[in-house]
């Protein structure tokens, strides 16, 4: 049988030196936002504060906003499947409920704001403590500018039309809203887990 080309097998490794491995039964939300929240650090370091490196802006936010998202995603199916196992019946709580409801754009799909009310929702249903008012803020801030999920993408898409910005204060502000999001789920089960 005959593989069909893609980008992958036009350049597959021919040596360990090169490698890197791509495999859909090894990824999940997880990894992949774990994936995006390295590249974005990559790119911060690389930053050397010469105008030219404006033009990582707009990649570096798009690393960071999916990561975001994922994340969020991540911990509102954790949270959503916590209450359910708290005794919490109602059907969107359900685990395929709860899926749909976060693929649907209607619903809340790629919204910032949704993931982030929808999160404290279950956060305060479950006694949580509270996350900082300053990492709700980096949600706000970077869903004010791309609520959506494609404004990062292209140029001239977004609402402001120039900045002066402190990206170092702008890079670690992103990266401790993505680590706090990351421990939501360990805190709420003491580090062992979510079950089904």
């Amino acid at each position: 049988m005959n593989e069909m080309q893609t980008l992958f097998t036009e350049y597959g490794a021919t040596d360990r030196s090169n490698l890197i491995q791509y495999n859909q039964h090894m990824l999940d939300r997880h990894l992949v936002a774990v994936g995006y929240a390295d590249s974005a650090r990559g790119l911060r370091a690389s930053y050397t504060a010469q105008p030219w490196d404006d033009v990582i802006l707009l990649p570096f936010l798009f690393l960071w906003r999916q990561t975001i998202e994922l994340q969020l995603k991540i911990v509102v199916k954790d949270l959503a499947t916590l209450r359910r196992l708290d005794g919490d019946l109602g059907p969107e709580f359900e685990s395929d409920k709860v899926d749909a409801r976060l693929q649907n754009p209607r619903l809340v799909g790629h919204k910032l704001d949704k993931l982030t009310a929808e999160m404290l929702e279950h956060v305060a249903a479950l006694g949580l403590q509270e996350n900082p008012a300053e990492t709700i803020q980096t949600h706000a801030l970077l869903g004010a500018l791309d609520n959506g999920g494609t404004g990062f993408r292209y140029a001239g898409v977004l609402n402001v039309p120039s900045a002066d910005i402190d990206f170092k204060g702008l890079a670690d502000a992103l990266d401790n809203a993505y680590r706090l999001l990351e421990v939501v789920s360990d805190a709420a089960t003491h580090g062992e887990g979510v079950g089904s």
